[in-house]
């Protein structure tokens, strides 16, 4: 979900601090631990198109084959360490006296994937909090259309897809739903699109999410063996068959005809 930290693995991590238990001075420290694993370096990939080769004085030349990066190359070794970092000190005032109120809803969802498996959707994302990434939201609103410019413009107004048997996981937590797809026109090359929204509980909801679609491919429709012959083979089987007894009448006439000659 889009929370504090937008970008997976990017080595930047932030998160929302929500948890104010009333007016006074807040210091901030940040602890981090790593334990002897190995983890896998993000690297940013070029954007230069690669030409395989150029055409000189009606020659081929061939460039220099794009290189090849190795898991060895992007996996790093973290070893064992323990590092705190200050994040100096802040004053926080009017908290109300009866208690914080919640004014933070779930963050919105960036990670919406959809797709056709047989007869059902697949839906998969990343859970969102019960205030912005911390927590657990209490129920999801998931819509669906044929139209995306529909879906993004009318949300409220998009077929609801039936979520009651869908709790929400804490946050953070990949979550994945499936349904069957009924009242979708089952038609190969049909898109349906899908957006979510959480909903904490105190009633607040988060943004729409992105827009997911998912596209259904029929495979064609192979011929049965024991399938009955179209009006094509049996014109076909009723003219090889009409030429068989003209051919085989013709024979015989002849043969009487000569037979009748010699006896004479």
């Amino acid at each position: 979900c889009q929370g504090a930290d937008i970008i997976k693995n990017d080595g930047i991590y932030s998160k929302y601090f929500t948890s104010f238990k009333g007016n006074g001075r807040y210091n901030l420290k940040v602890r981090v631990q790593g334990k002897d694993k190995t983890v896998r370096l993000g690297r940013r990939q070029s954007q230069a198109l690669y030409v395989p080769g150029y055409i000189e004085n009606g020659e081929i030349k061939m460039n220099a084959a794009r290189p090849e990066v190795s898991d060895d190359e992007i996996q790093a070794k973290l070893g064992s360490f323990n590092r705190v970092a200050s994040g100096g000190s802040f004053v926080v005032e009017n908290v109300p006296s009866g208690g914080t109120t919640d004014v933070f809803p779930p963050c919105k969802i960036i990670d919406l994937e959809a797709q056709y498996e047989e007869d059902k959707i697949h839906l998969s994302w990343t859970a969102p909090g019960n205030d912005f990434d911390v927590g657990q939201a209490d129920r999801y609103i998931m819509k669906m259309s044929e139209s995306l410019l529909d879906l993004r413009n009318t949300f409220e107004n998009a077929t609801s897809v039936n979520t009651s048997s869908l709790v929400p996981n804490p946050a953070g937590t990949k979550e994945s739903f499936q349904f069957k797809s009924e009242n979708v026109t089952r038609e190969n090359g049909t898109i349906i699109y899908f957006a979510i929204r959480a909903i904490d509980n105190a009633s607040l909801t988060s943004e729409m999410s992105n827009i997911a679609q998912a596209a259904l491919f029929l495979p064609p429709k192979e011929s049965s063996p024991d399938s009955a012959p179209n009006d094509d083979v049996i014109n076909k089987g009723i003219s090889v068959l009409t030429i068989v007894l003209i051919v085989a009448g013709s024979i015989i006439a002849v043969s009487i005809a000569v037979s009748i000659t010699v006896c004479i």
